[in-house]
């Protein structure tokens, strides 16, 4: 395995979500957290058996609103919700890391420079770049954006973003296996969401809109050389090193990890991955078994999961129900990125 990247970042000052369960990051954590599901039947689109697709749908959307306008949709309400919160701390040329899904059908590269194009419209105000791509994208932006700040830059921004809600995605699936439905068992029920995350140097930027202060004690990053659908299927090595290399500060076993969110999702290849990178590499969480499911409430959401992720995580601690001072939060790309982050709550 390839050891890719690990560094130390700073403090979370700022959150929002758009997703099936929630209009912002507050109503979206307290669904979540409540165990609502919006897993509901799509009013057209089906199945490869014709039964109709069952799925995370933003119903504030328009359901004939699919591809590129539908995910440019998510992007711009998210990051008005940041703005809005963040305000006058944001400044011209604030960095913007976009962490969109990996290419595949309904996604291809001109559809891509489409999207950008449709992005570039409403983010005229910052300084946008590309994160690497789907559900390991957000956590390892954190890299980018440490980076960022280290040049000078008061905030910068991670917004993750995904919809699966595409016939030609869903078809991709459906034809893979991968797609929930009647005769499929192993695979996931499709989301959409975004996400993002503001970051700074100091707790105390952020404006009168930010969130508790979080620190980043970590993150670690990875490449698995091993495909999902390898012969021998996926052993946790890329994993394990994002693990390793995002808990290192950490002062184990005193400060073990408390709550864990990752990107398991009913396929089987995410599972074990997290189940091998436990036998390699145990102890620096208290209960490896007990994590955070997104799935189970709004679906996989794709690029979305890491930097969602972070905002339940954080959520957690602003309204007391986090196990502990300190979360992990991991999630694996299609395209073998792997990555992980360890948050801690400010006054730990």
């Amino acid at each position: 395995m390839k050891r890719v990247a690990a560094v130390t970042t700073p403090w979370i000052v700022g959150l929002a979500a758009r997703t099936p369960v929630g209009l912002g990051a507050e109503s979206t954590a307290a669904a979540v957290r409540a165990g609502i599901s919006r897993l509901r039947e799509h009013p057209f689109l089906t199945d490869a058996m014709g039964d109709p697709l069952r799925c995370g749908r933003d119903q504030r959307l328009d359901p004939y609103q699919i591809g590129v306008p539908r995910i440019a949709a998510l992007t711009r309400v998210v990051l008005e919700e940041i703005v809005g919160k963040l305000g006058s701390s944001l400044h011209a040329g604030t960095p913007l890391i976009l962490v969109l899904p990996e290419r595949r059908p309904g996604l291809e590269e001109d559809d891509e420079a489409e999207l950008l194009d449709a992005i570039g419209a409403f983010t005229t105000g910052f300084r946008l770049q590309l994160g690497q791509r789907g559900h390991a994208g957000a956590l390892s932006a954190l890299v980018q954006a440490q980076d960022q700040l280290k040049r000078g830059a008061p905030v910068a921004i991670i917004l993750g973003v995904d919809s699966y809600l595409d016939p030609e995605t869903l078809r991709w699936l459906d034809d893979d296996g991968r797609l929930t439905g009647t005769a499929v068992r192993g695979a996931f029920p499709p989301g959409e969401a975004a996400a993002a995350l503001a970051l700074a140097s100091v707790p105390s930027q952020g404006g009168a809109g930010r969130c508790l202060p979080v620190l980043v004690r970590g993150v670690g990053v990875a490449k698995e050389s091993l495909s999902r659908d390898s012969d021998v299927g996926v052993l946790g090595e890329g994993l394990t090193l994002a693990l390793r290399e995002a808990t290192a500060n950490l002062q184990l076993p005193e400060e073990a990890v408390d709550d864990l969110y990752g990107d398991i999702n009913g396929e089987r290849h995410r599972t074990d991955d997290w189940v091998f990178s436990q036998l390699r590499f145990p102890g620096f969480a208290r209960r490896a078994s007990d994590y955070q499911l997104l799935s189970s409430s709004i679906g996989d959401v794709g690029a979305a999961t890491g930097a969602l992720a972070c905002v339940l995580a954080v959520r957690a601690w602003e309204r007391g129900y986090a196990a502990g001072p300190r979360a992990l939060i991991w999630a694996g790309s299609d395209g073998g990125l792997r990555a992980a982050a360890v948050l801690q709550r400010g006054d730990a």
